[in-house]
């Protein structure tokens, strides 16, 4: 390959066809004052000569790129890949392309990444915290980059949130699992510096003493790593405990895996329940009992529609969409047996 070729440009077609670079300009922005011949000639050149628009330096002539970022700390989560999946095609709609970064659960790659979004000029950012990354929101305003914060909310950083009611999907476990005669619980948890853990195991254990049950008989299982993998020993060593909350689906289909693999019976011996209800997109998933918003979707196109309302109205005032959680599919819990 020739490295001293360049990218065919606006020049290089105005030559051929023999008209101006600004003709030219004015073809490819779709300005209805050009004649229907010309912008035959143009488009067909520039498609056979492999045109391809230079987006950077539009970007510097109107100052909008008409891209949106992505950030997301664990892209190999079902959740957060349905949510991108459908905020991808409600941006495409509006005209916006979008760019998807991954930090895997990093705080300096969510900062590397944030950088990277203002170095492309980014309209705006949809960014999923991996932790309370003040600095990071910090950047962002400094460099007047709107953003709107997904499923989890950042201490101390005002910002457009759009996130599910965590505290009132642990209080609807907890009161399933009662309902189903439940006396002995445990709750498996999520990363300690995601935003949504302590709402969940607070809302979970909460509400199982408010119901009168002792503390000594709700296990609390830590999250070593972002996603531990469940040591089945633990019911072992708590026995009789039959009704277990999880941080999410994605740990919670793990655990069941693990729990029958060491011959527990799920739901007849244990119940389980997660949280995101990713079984309503991915309907070939095996039935989980999980907590999730009422409508599919319903939190990406909150987030697109507050993402828009920022990039028209910088000034507006912020927005925290707390989104109000059901139970869906009651087929991993069971009653317990007398």
């Amino acid at each position: 390959m020739d490295k001293t070729k360049k990218r065919i440009t606006i020049k290089d077609i105005a030559q051929k066809c023999g008209v101006t670079a600004n003709t030219v300009s004015r073809v490819m922005r779709n300005d209805s004052g050009i004649s229907e011949a010309t912008v035959m000639k143009v488009r067909k050149t520039a498609e056979e000569m492999g045109y391809i628009r230079n987006n950077l330096a539009a970007t510097m002539r109107s100052g909008n790129s008409r891209l949106i970022s992505i950030i997301v700390d664990d892209i190999q989560n079902p959740h957060y890949a349905t949510l991108i999946n459908k905020m991808d095609n409600r941006l495409k709609k509006e005209g916006y392309d979008t760019m998807i970064l991954c930090t895997y659960t990093s705080p300096t790659e969510s900062l590397d990444m944030a950088k990277l979004s203002i170095s492309h000029c980014v309209d705006g950012i949809l960014y999923f915290p991996d932790s309370n990354a003040a600095n990071i929101a910090d950047l962002l305003k400094k460099n007047h980059v709107p953003v709107i914060l997904i499923d989890r909310s950042i201490n101390g950083v005002e910002a457009d949130v759009v996130r599910a009611d965590d505290y009132q999907g642990g209080c609807l476990a907890a009161r399933h699992l009662l309902s189903k005669g439940h006396r002995k619980f445990i709750y498996i948890g999520g990363p300690e510096d995601n935003g949504a853990q302590p709402l969940r195991q607070s809302g979970y254990t909460d509400t199982l003493i408010q119901a009168g049950i002792d503390p000594s008989d709700i296990n609390v299982v830590k999250a070593i790593t972002a996603y531990p993998i469940f040591d089945p020993e633990t019911l072992s060593e708590s026995a009789n405990h039959t009704g277990i909350f999880v941080f999410n689906d994605e740990l919670a289909y793990g655990i069941m895996n693990t729990l029958q693999s060491a011959g527990y019976k799920v739901p007849e011996e244990v119940s389980v329940i997660g949280f995101d209800y990713i079984r309503g997109a991915l309907p070939y998933l095996l039935p989980l009992t999980s907590l999730g918003c009422r409508l599919e979707g319903l939190m990406a196109e909150k987030a697109v529609s507050l993402l828009l309302r920022r990039i028209k109205e910088p000034s507006s005032a912020f927005v925290s969409e707390i989104l109000p959680v059901i139970l869906h599919e009651p087929e991993s819990t069971v009653g317990t047996v007398p």
